[in-house]
């Protein structure tokens, strides 16, 4: 696949699933009820995560699993369908754009048995922009209930509720994870927050969302110095609009997240035409396998799990 096609997937990608503080305006009344449930994942040409969801026992519909999206999103046809009560309208924020969209009530949202009852989700036009035909994004407002294994070599997700094993028996270097970014000053709900460092780019370490809805190493910032390419424009999709971007990119030896690193990657400098509340994206996609314990507030990359683990 071209450069060109990947960063136009990338950057509507981003368009949808970076949803930022005004998000964090609807009420948040869920609740978990399953303790353990495993389901099977399918991945596009990009690594992009489809997940089983059920709604209101109805289902289960293609998702796309996005942890750098802070709320659920569903197609409005979809909605309509299953006739989810309206709840008002918000504006959600992407890094390229904002829009106003309509907030629907789901009674229970589920991954194979996993489900979180009364959540207030946001319902959109044309789906298929995001990736393949998916019925909508499921983000980390219902993602945050549970303890979390991404497992993109056996290609199945494991979702268990808060008091569980995992957290115990999964093996590696817990990374410290911020559950919350910044944004004007004020603290942004529903994210996944590491500290990384790639030593081309400084001796400052960045606040890096882990986001299985990005494809490349993203750097939220104009120019990446020396040795950088520019790349040719990119049409990204933004809610129905469309905005010519030119990304420039650079080859970085590693990206360093506490003991672990990853090596000779490719970066894309994202200008910061909207606000966002990271220093930049880490593709979830470069790792086998991700842990993400919420109630610990930690994350593991590439853990050792007991056998019959998965």
């Amino acid at each position: 696949m071209s450069l060109i096609r990947r960063l136009n997937r990338l950057f509507i990608l981003l368009a949808f699933g970076i949803c930022l503080p005004a998000l964090a305006m609807v009420s948040d009344q869920t609740e978990p009820t399953a303790r353990i449930a495993t389901a099977r994942i399918k991945l596009d040409d990009l690594s992009m995560i489809i997940v089983p969801v059920s709604i209101n026992g109805s289902g289960p519909y293609d998702f796309m699993l996005d942890t750098g999206c802070g709320r659920t999103m569903v197609d409005q046809k979809l909605a309509e369908e299953l006739h989810l009560s309206r709840a008002g309208e918000k504006t959600i924020t992407g890094v390229l754009a904002s829009a106003r969209m309509s907030v629907v009530h789901a009674n229970s949202v589920s991954v194979a048995g996993a489900a979180v009852d009364g959540l207030d989700t946001f319902s959109f036009d044309h789906p298929a922009t995001v990736t393949g035909k998916v019925r909508g994004v499921l983000g980390e407002d219902f993602l945050k209930n549970f303890d979390v294994l991404i497992d993109y070599r056996h290609e199945v997700i494991r979702l268990e509720s808060p008091g569980g094993s995992m957290a115990e028996t999964a093996i590696g270097e817990h990374l410290a994870l911020e559950l919350n970014g910044t944004y004007h000053g004020q603290p942004s709900h529903n994210r996944l927050v590491v500290s990384g460092h790639i030593q081309e780019l400084g001796d400052k370490p960045m606040a890096l969302l882990l986001d299985s809805g990005a494809n490349k190493l993203t750097i939220f910032q104009d120019a990446l110095g020396p040795g950088a390419s520019q790349g040719a424009p990119v049409n990204a999709g933004s809610f129905n609009k469309w905005i010519s971007l030119s990304a420039e990119t650079r080859k970085v030896r590693d990206l360093r997240l506490g003991d672990n690193s990853v090596s000779n990657l490719t970066v894309v400098a994202l200008s910061r035409r909207a606000d966002v509340d990271t220093d930049g994206l880490i593709p979830t996609s470069l790792f086998h396998s991700i842990f993400i314990s919420h109630r610990g507030r930690f994350v593991i990359l590439n853990p050792s799990l007991p056998k019959g683990g998965r």
